[in-house]
């Protein structure tokens, strides 16, 4: 019963990450959000008491997804500078397809009704991102006379690059591509010659997207401003992904294989 419940929860979440992205907070309508889960608004109110508390859950499995791929790319031992870079790539794939993370963005930019965001899922990134610039100090990474702040400053700005590129349309591809000539540019500013010259800037070699989304919605279905999201939306199919600890273990494992 526990396990039903908890896969529930999960098609919940990943249904609603689905429709925040797609439409924003304000348009995004919990009826919907529960039949494009396959369950009833009962189910979803049984789990989540307001869409408040259902954009917190969406946000936290964002927030889970990056730190669990932060501690894969660190287990292997590799230096937190290439951690760091490994990271922003992750973000990058993110951005462009992972609707939990792209809806954390989102969430966190808007402002529906007055309320104040959840959290805002930028500042999470740039402050992971801050501790491992952190190790990279304590590592000796950095070069003389360079600031953490200043170095902090710069990678904040490629976070934001990226949800600005993702949101603005820009395929994986060349999102990739400019991240790595950047990361190029930025170690020439920051890092020590030692440390910079194994340094990888491109992608990390092998897959780095997780399962298929948990929601097949059309992408067809069109929002009347009035009314929301159509309410055909069907449910998730056999092969819907639960976004759980096992599955972000999955996908922080996969960035992990060099």
């Amino acid at each position: 019963m526990q396990e039903r419940s908890e896969r529930t929860r999960a098609r919940l979440v990943a249904a609603a990450a689905e429709l925040f992205d797609r439409y924003g907070y304000a348009e995004a309508r919990l009826g919907d959000i529960s039949r494009a889960a396959g369950v009833t608004k009962g189910a979803l109110y049984f789990h989540f008491e307001s869409k408040q508390e259902l954009a917190a859950a969406v946000q936290e499995s964002g927030c889970l997804l990056l730190d669990e791929t932060v501690l894969a790319l660190r287990r292997d031992g590799r230096p937190a500078l290439q951690s760091l870079i490994d990271t922003t790539h992750a973000l990058a794939v993110w951005a462009t397809g992972e609707p939990v993370v792209r809806a954390s963005f989102r969430l966190g930019r808007e402002r529906a009704d007055g309320e104040r965001p959840v959290l805002n899922y930028h500042l999470v990134c740039v402050a992971a991102a801050g501790r491992l610039l952190a190790r990279a100090a304590e590592e000796g990474a950095l070069r003389r006379g360079v600031a953490e702040d200043a170095a902090r400053t710069l990678v904040a700005g490629m976070i934001a690059g990226i949800e600005a590129a993702a949101w603005s349309g820009a395929p994986y591809p060349e999102l990739s591509s400019c991240l790595g000539e950047a990361w190029t540019l930025v170690l020439r500013a920051v890092a020590e010659e030692g440390a910079a010259r194994g340094l990888r800037t491109a992608p990390p070699p092998g897959p780095t997207v997780g399962p298929d989304p948990v929601v097949d919605l059309d992408p067809a279905v069109g929002l009347d401003p009035m009314v929301g999201p159509d309410p055909a939306v069907g449910p998730a199919g056999q092969g819907s992904r639960a976004v759980t600890v096992s599955t972000v273990s999955a996908s922080a494992g996969s960035l992990s294989s060099r």
